[in-house]
């Protein structure tokens, strides 16, 4: 049995009316009117319409978020260069970790050498990784110390 979701949208809907009945003789016939939807577009507004559905997108706090606040922040000197953009790197304390370069040096083609000085963030969870999320200016006198 068709309900009145299955039905397509431009289907017409038959409804039996009783007062159009027509008598002739002794027989009573019932025409059945015929009625098309209306589209949407075309029917008035409701007067209790439903209110829209609206997608809120958060703005960037001026707050450090969560991620940011789990990961201490180091400089460190390049010591070895690794495939797939990972190297060696020496932290001013004297560790020894394996830093790989962030989305934003890949896609801004920074180069980084060995001798280079650059900034590490460390993960306080695992702290023999971290990403270099900044390569550090030389000196003025030619020098990467």
């Amino acid at each position: 049995m068709f309900t009145s979701s299955s039905i397509p949208f431009h289907a017409p809907i038959i409804h039996h009316r009783q007062p159009s009945t027509i008598t002739t003789h002794s027989f009573s016939f019932h025409t059945p009117t015929l009625h098309f939807r209306t589209p949407s577009f075309l029917r008035p507004p409701s007067l209790n319409p439903t209110p829209p559905t609206i997608f809120t997108v958060a703005a960037k706090s001026s707050t450090p978020d969560k991620a940011s606040e789990q990961k201490w922040v180091h400089e460190g000197l390049i010591t070895e260069s690794l495939p797939n953009g990972m190297f060696r790197v020496r932290l001013d304390n004297e560790d020894l970790i394996l830093g790989y370069i962030s989305g934003r040096i890949r896609k801004n083609y920074v180069r980084i050498l060995p001798g280079d000085r650059v900034r590490v963030e460390v993960s306080r969870y695992d702290s023999s990784k971290g990403r270099i999320v900044y390569r550090l200016r030389n000196t003025p006198g030619g020098g990467s110390s």
